[in-house]
């Protein structure tokens, strides 16, 4: 029997070295064309951040001028959340239990790399509860590794490596290894193949509106490795 899968930032070693990352190489694809695909903040949007983390990409929403709210399962990296901004709103949501929330509480959701962490049979509950909360017109961005992302290696990931990185089935586990932090151990992820997340938009209610592919530019000051050519990650934005 294989063991059950181990949310990576619940250890608070992780989450503290996590923590101190910012938008280097790779990661910086991740968010440089977030503001486009959200759109203007105007006044008093909300918005959540679910699978928070440390509150980087709850911070990052702050300053695009949302009013934030942010959502995680494990409270080693709110912790770091807490004591990066004391005046910051961030629920602890065990398992990603989102159903005490109200329903259309929200105008902009944002899920960077959460549903990397989070098992098969969880997914589809997870969407549907994230299609309860949002407001009419409002926008889900499920930002997620790519399938390639575990293939290949990059500049801020080592990813080779692994064998079943190579041709991993929906639900296996593929690793990688962060450069931009002090902890070199490998991280843990569910693998997820891009049209299982559409069926499980479907059937959350969810409409893909499009999806980003967002690549590595010549002129940004980073060493790519493949991301000029192969997009890392995928921004499917959801209505």
């Amino acid at each position: 029997m294989s063991r059950p899968f181990q949310n990576t930032y619940e250890d608070p070693v992780r989450a503290a070295a996590y923590a101190e990352l910012q938008y280097p190489g790779t990661y910086h694809l991740a968010f440089r064309d977030l503001p486009e695909l959200l759109g203007p903040a105007g006044l008093g949007l909300r918005a959540l951040d679910f699978g928070c983390g440390a509150g980087r990409s709850a911070r990052f929403l702050e300053g695009l001028g949302f009013d934030v709210e942010g959502a995680d399962s494990a409270e080693a990296m709110l912790a770091q959340a807490r004591l990066r901004n004391p005046a910051g709103v961030y629920l602890h949501v065990p398992g990603g239990d989102l159903s005490a929330l109200p329903d259309h509480r929200y105008d902009r959701i944002l899920s960077a790399f959460t549903f990397d962490n989070i098992p098969p049979e969880a997914k589809g509950q997870i969407l549907g509860h994230l299609a309860r909360l949002l407001r009419p017109g409002g926008r889900l961005l499920n930002l997620v590794s790519s399938e390639e992302l575990y293939r290949m290696d990059w500049a801020s990931f080592t990813c080779t490596g692994f064998p079943g990185n190579r041709d991993p089935r929906p639900g296996d586990r593929v690793y990688t290894i962060m450069k931009d932090v002090p902890d070199a151990r490998p991280v843990e992820d569910i693998f997820c193949p891009e049209t299982e997340y559409r069926r499980l938009y479907e059937a959350a209610g969810l409409r893909l509106e499009r999806s980003h592919r967002p690549l590595g530019r010549e002129d940004e000051p980073f060493a790519w490795v493949n991301e000029t050519r192969v997009a890392p990650w995928r921004i499917d934005v959801l209505s």
